[in-house]
């Protein structure tokens, strides 16, 4: 009997996305040899029909969906209700957010359901195409500037007309993370002059690429390792005057520092907000776990004096879409890693399935989970260890007792001209890990740095060969050397419907690589 995945319908106020699309849905049926149930109407906030899932058993209601069910895919957390009718012992795999969901995971403890939290995925260059963080970032840091463009009463580009010359908005962006790099280019797109702040230098070689400019506070908060120290009260003090001093020129804020389980840090405060100019707009993007401004109303948008403040809460719904979609294929990569021969199979030696585990046979498996809920943490199961972090997860902003100036969608130092791509995937410093951890059991011992004309090869374009370099498949033998696993990740990861396509390129590329 096939193992049995189901997808019920979001309940969250507001949520439009659905964990797995028809595409996604119908290649787990073929290729992974499993059965999928589906609530009737979970697709329609992302514009899909029930008769879209062609092939898929289409259940009436929630508890008709689940039931059955070995594992249960979800984008949010499901309510109280909703979790105490999950089948006891099954595997519920979905975005927690454990600082605001503790009842919830208090009734998964309860059931023994193993839950797997899309947002404790390890920041490793294995798990990229499993990274919900990076690929829901995305969209909500493209919306927000779109949000930021529609309330302000400003016009965002420069315009010349026979009426005189429009100047250009200014908007700043706090945080250089996947969210913050996305919402920088979208601006600039829109024809805004574009400040940034990160409190990492190594950000600002990503946010020039993208046009925009650094502010230099004068404070270095990196350590040795490339982790945040804690500031000095001066240090705050400095970093606050030249943040306020700058934001009283902006007519646009977008704060996209957000720590995931955890209450977001407060950057924007209430002297700064006061001294900026009338009908300027700031888009706290945190707002769902406490805001960055310290006057933001969740979910809200008003005006405090002269100034508009909007609590945005779940932009990645409102570009139901694509963010479906993306989503649906970071459950993919997930699911395969827990399913063989058609059954389950969780291997806790692996270190994604052990560092995103929250709760299991009754246990708490998320220290921070643990300390919220008063309750001890139960050692890792396995001996996996994520000791391969990337400087995403290594570096951001502080976290400490007083308002924590913490990005979690951080990224580190790349290339220029892949710098929202960099955010996603692996490093400048990493592409040599890139190359062997996602590409399969190849490699070369040829400088990483040396990349091959790619574009010779048929169906491979300018762009396509981009991001392919950005995956740190920069020469032929790289890309000749990718076994069948390497070649299922890649396919993930550029987003490829034709599977033969690829496998034409890797021999080609072997062609080419025997070449004199």
């Amino acid at each position: 009997m096939p193992l049995i995945l189901a997808v019920p319908k979001e309940s969250a106020e507001g949520e439009r996305r659905v964990a797995l699309d028809p595409s996604v849905a119908d290649r787990l049926q073929r290729q992974l040899s499993v059965k999928i149930i589906i609530e009737s109407g979970c697709g329609r906030g992302a514009g899909f029909y029930d008769s879209d899932y062609e092939g898929i058993e289409v259940a009436d209601n929630f508890a008709d969906t689940v039931r059955p069910a070995a594992v249960i895919l979800k984008v949010t957390p499901p309510t109280v209700s909703e979790a105490k009718l999950l089948p006891i012992g099954s595997v519920l795999v979905a975005q927690i957010n454990s600082y605001s969901h503790l009842d919830v995971i208090q009734v998964l403890q309860e059931r023994n359901i193993t839950t797997l939290a899309m947002d404790l995925v390890p920041r490793i260059t294995r798990a990229q195409p499993m990274d919900v963080l990076s690929s829901q970032a995305t969209v909500a840091g493209y919306k927000a500037a779109l949000l930021a463009a529609e309330i302000s009463p400003r016009l965002f580009p420069m315009l010349t007309t026979a009426a005189g010359t429009i100047r250009p908005s200014r908007v700043i962006v706090i945080g250089a993370g996947v969210a913050g790099l996305q919402a920088i280019a979208t601006a600039r797109r829109l024809g805004a002059q574009v400040e940034a702040y990160d409190i990492r230098s190594a950000a600002k070689e990503q946010i020039e690429s993208l046009g925009a400019r650094m502010i230099d506070t004068g404070v270095n908060a990196e350590s040795s390792g490339g982790y945040a120290r804690a500031l000095t009260k001066e240090e705050k003090q400095k970093q606050h005057d030249v943040l306020a001093e700058r934001m009283s020129q902006a007519h646009a804020v977008i704060s996209t520092a957000a720590i995931p389980g955890r209450k977001a840090p407060v950057i924007i405060t209430k002297d700064m907000v006061e001294g900026m100019l009338p009908d300027t707009v700031i888009v706290d993007m945190a707002a769902d776990s406490g805001g960055n401004c310290e006057l933001t109303h969740i979910g809200e948008t008003y005006m405090h004096g002269d100034v508009f403040i909007v609590g945005a809460t779940n932009l990645p719904s409102s570009g139901s879409v694509h963010a479906s979609e993306m989503y649906a294929r970071n459950l993919l990569s997930m699911l395969q890693l827990m399913l063989s021969g058609g059954q389950l199979h969780l291997d806790w030696q692996d270190e994604i399935l052990a560092g995103c585990l929250l709760t299991h046979n009754g246990a708490i498996y998320d220290a921070h989970t643990a300390e919220l809920m008063d309750q001890p943490c139960a050692p890792p199961i396995g001996s996996a260890v994520a000791d391969e972090q990337e400087d995403q997860q290594a570096v951001g902003w502080i976290a400490e007792e007083e308002p924590k100036d913490s990005e979690g969608e951080t990224t580190s130092a790349a290339s220029a001209d892949n710098a929202i791509q960099a955010a996603v995937v692996a490093t400048s410093s990493h592409a040599h890990d890139a190359k062997t951890d996602d590409s399969g059991e190849g490699g070369t011992d040829d400088d990483p740095d040396v990349r091959d004309d790619l574009t010779v090869i048929s169906g491979i374009g300018p762009a396509l060969q981009n991001r392919l370099y950005a995956y740190g498949v920069k020469q032929y033998s790289q890309l000749a050397s990718l076994d069948a696993d390497g070649i299922h990740r890649l396919e993930i990861q550029l987003e490829l419907d034709n599977h033969e396509a690829l496998v034409d390129w890797v021999a080609e590329a072997a062609q080419l690589e025997r070449k004199p």
